[in-house]
């Protein structure tokens, strides 16, 4: 199975949007379609209320599968970039998507798709950014894109903070890049309040906004279907952990950087699972996005290929047993 996902062939981009239609296909009875629509960005809300009627399941699911195949695409291309590993195959993008989909009813697939695209965009300008004399505009860019993603999940927001953790491992921490980040994360607001003035001769949106910030709780309940694969996944992330560490200090300066920046982004998505974990669970698409760096540089290299056979085939089976209820 490893061998088949380190495929090099370019036609084996058509498995991104097979993938994740299966996950949605296996899931399509715990997505609650009806509190789809409660609670969410005017944007997203009005993206809904575009696709509703009769074949409204039809068109999100589609919806969602093109987007989420586009944001796997992306953020494997956004790895290879880095050259965190010497390929051209797709492992990262798939690894990504099966964790995304293991973890898929814990979140809206289609509006934490949308604002995942714009959030990895937050990220390949905090990246950049790196070796730059003047990063200004990088940063300015960084922080508009953060605030177009919040158009369609408002939780992105919170991630803000990986704006300045960029800053303090790829740069000097300087005013003049925050300051701009933080322009250009309220111009989108700025803007879009004015129109939205201009057209209602009011402020309501304030008070739908901080709706979503405060009232959006989500209930999933607990069972061994999700638990016992997520302590496998768990375990064979701490394995690929390891592997980095114990090589970390032979490679690269720029790559020691980008463990560090995905690292600490990783305990920041994590730290608001634990604690804003009531109002929002879909912090946890940060987590597998973070979790899918160390498993892809673990599985991507060719030392011991039947241990890594193994335990990527150990991580398919247990992620399949959750989306079949094998362990009901």
């Amino acid at each position: 199975m490893l061998k088949f996902f380190k495929s090099k062939n370019p036609l084996i981009v058509i498995f991104y949007p097979i993938i994740a239609f299966a996950f949605l296909y296996f899931n399509s009875e715990s997505l609650n379609f009806k509190n789809l629509t409660i609670d969410n960005p005017f944007i997203y809300s009005q993206i809904l209320n575009l696709i509703q009627g009769v074949y409204f399941k039809l068109y999100y699911i589609i919806l969602s599968v093109v987007f989420l195949s586009v944001v796997s695409f992306f953020f494997n291309q956004l790895i290879r970039n880095l050259k965190l590993v010497n390929s051209f195959q797709h492992l990262h993008g798939f690894i990504f998507l099966i964790l995304a989909g293991f973890s898929l009813p814990f979140y809206d697939v289609l509006q934490v798709s949308v604002s995942l695209f714009f959030f990895l965009i937050t990220i390949n300008f905090i990246i950049k950014s790196l070796r730059k004399n003047l990063a200004v505009f990088d940063f300015f860019n960084a922080g508009f894109s953060l605030s177009v993603a919040s158009f369609f999940w408002f939780q992105i927001i919170y991630f803000y903070p990986v704006i300045i953790i960029g800053l303090l491992v790829f740069r000097n921490l300087n005013f003049r890049e925050i300051l701009t980040s933080i322009i250009g994360l309220f111009i989108p607001y700025f803007f879009f309040f004015s129109i939205y003035f201009f057209i209602n001769s009011d402020f309501n949106i304030i008070y739908d906004t901080s709706q979503i910030i405060f009232n959006k709780n989500i209930h999933f309940q607990y069972d061994l279907n999700r638990i016992i694969p997520g302590i496998i996944l768990i375990i064979i992330l701490l394995i690929s952990t390891f592997h980095i560490l114990r090589k970390y200090r032979s490679t690269e300066s720029d790559i020691q950087d980008y463990y560090i920046f995905y690292f600490l982004l990783f305990l920041l998505a994590l730290t608001y699972l634990i604690f804003l974990h009531k109002n929002d669970l879909s912090f946890i698409i940060i987590l597998m996005m973070t979790s899918a760096v160390p498993l892809g540089v673990y599985f991507a290299e060719n030392n011991r290929p039947l241990i890594r056979e193994i335990i990527f085939d150990l991580l398919i089976l247990a992620v399949i047993f959750s989306q079949i209820g094998f362990l009901r």
